[in-house]
């Protein structure tokens, strides 16, 4: 039997290897990374000082957090809608309609001022316009790319969520301490730009049968295909609605996204009031970004193929141990531990979680799951008012012991739905043992 013939590793072959790597992917992936870099360092410029932006203006923690949560509530209200269109009208259309609608609603952030409602309805419009994004942007990537990569895939996405989360707050502090409107104009701009370019240089990937033409009149040419698929939606929602298995999935995402969501809105109130200097705050975040890009690729290839369940489940451990660090520590070398462990958690369990919806749709219903789970955000919509009203009365100790309790319930409904989900055979073919 001959021996494949492997090239031994040398600085000189690094680059190579690289090459290849890159190479090996299509071309619309990497493209579609970098859109999203684009996309998200906008929006990481401005959200994460949003809530010590409201406060300085005077708004209560009550009203802040009822402010926090209206882009979840945005976001659970047309996910569906947003991924529904994906299928049917294809993947640019959706992508370039968000982050245009997004780049408005930044731009009114820049001359809102301190009127909660205002502030409210823009995060509205704001958490509106990312379900019509990303959901269409995960989608296109589940198209590209290759079944048993997917995982990769979109762990390269999550690299470039991360690199942007690492280095947006700090662009956006420093423009925040010069001229707070400038960061909303900004990162409206940088929205405006991705649709550009998303317009020129990404093609579409959408199945084309999945847009199915209006039904035409009785007794016309064309009336009975048209109708067909005019009437294929209602058993594909129907069959959405029976799958119990998402739902389960859905509710443990909610519960830990919506503690997750702490972290970039009562975080550095939270710290800010115990004392701890706000240098802390962004240094996490780049604990955090730091692990997430050079651990994110490693732990994907190395769980590409891996149960979904056990590591969805074990992971949200970290995730809590991380938040109880938060809740009671106050050294800055602490903290920033606690946030690497929490890190950990996260790049350990974001290795599976984003392999589970495109493994377990059915491949024309993909976007309107996507689309689905923008449900997730339903957790921030309850925690972020929730975390308002309970930092107000036992202060931000509280709410972080309150979010590693959520964590290991949200954790739990995932280990039983990817349980299931691994029991049922779906997902890429694991490779055959030598």
């Amino acid at each position: 039997m001959p021996v494949e013939h492997r090239e031994p590793f040398s600085a000189a072959s690094a680059p190579r290897r690289a090459v290849a790597y890159v190479s090996s992917f299509p071309k619309p992936i990497w493209l579609l990374v970098a859109a999203t870099l684009v996309e998200s360092t906008g929006r990481f410029m401005v959200v994460p000082y949003l809530s010590l932006y409201m406060k300085g203006e005077g708004v209560s923690l009550g009203a802040l957090g009822l402010v926090l949560g209206a882009a979840p509530v945005a976001s659970v209200a047309f996910g569906a809608w947003g991924g529904h269109l994906a299928d049917r009208w294809g993947r640019k259309p959706v992508q370039i309609l968000g982050v245009s609608l997004s780049a408005s609603a930044l731009f009114g952030f820049a001359f809102a001022g301190s009127n909660v409602y205002v502030l409210a309805l823009l995060n509205f419009l704001n958490g509106m316009t990312r379900t019509f994004y990303r959901p269409a942007t995960n989608a296109a990537i589940a198209d590209f790319a290759p079944p048993e990569r997917r995982s990769e895939a979109y762990a390269l996405h999550r690299i470039a969520i991360n690199a942007a989360f690492g280095w947006g707050p700090l662009i956006g502090v420093g423009l925040f301490l010069v001229a707070p409107r400038t960061g909303f104009i900004v990162s409206g701009v940088l929205n405006l730009l991705v649709g550009v370019f998303i317009a020129l240089a990404i093609p579409e990937s959408s199945p084309r049968s999945e847009s199915s033409p209006r039904p035409a009149r009785p007794g016309r040419p064309g009336t009975a295909e048209r109708d067909t698929g005019a009437a294929a939606s209602k058993p594909a929602w129907r069959t959405i609605a029976a799958d119990g298995v998402f739902w389960l999935w859905t509710a443990g995402m909610m519960l830990v996204w919506g503690a997750y969501d702490l972290i970039q809105s009562f975080l550095p109130l939270h710290l800010t009031e115990a004392g701890v200097p706000l240098w802390v705050y962004g240094s996490a975040l780049t604990v955090n970004a730091l692990v997430c890009v050079f651990a994110q690729l490693p732990a994907s290839r190395l769980l590409r193929v891996a149960p979904i369940g056990p590591s969805a489940g074990a992971s949200k451990l970290a995730f809590a141990a991380g938040f109880l660090g938060m809740a009671f520590l106050r050294s800055p070398a602490w903290l920033l531990a606690a946030m690497l462990v929490l890190s950990i958690g996260e790049v350990w369990g974001s290795a599976v979680q984003s392999r589970f919806v495109p493994e377990h749709a059915a491949p024309g219903l993909i976007g309107r799951y996507l689309g689905l789970s923008t449900l997730f955000e339903l957790g921030k919509a309850f925690v972020a008012p929730a975390a308002g009203f309970l930092m107000q009365a036992y202060g931000g100790s509280a709410v972080f012991a309150a979010a590693a309790a959520l964590s290991v319930a949200g954790g739990s409904l995932l280990y039983l739905a990817g349980s299931r989900h691994d029991g049922s055979g779906i997902g890429p073919a694991r490779p055959a043992r030598a």
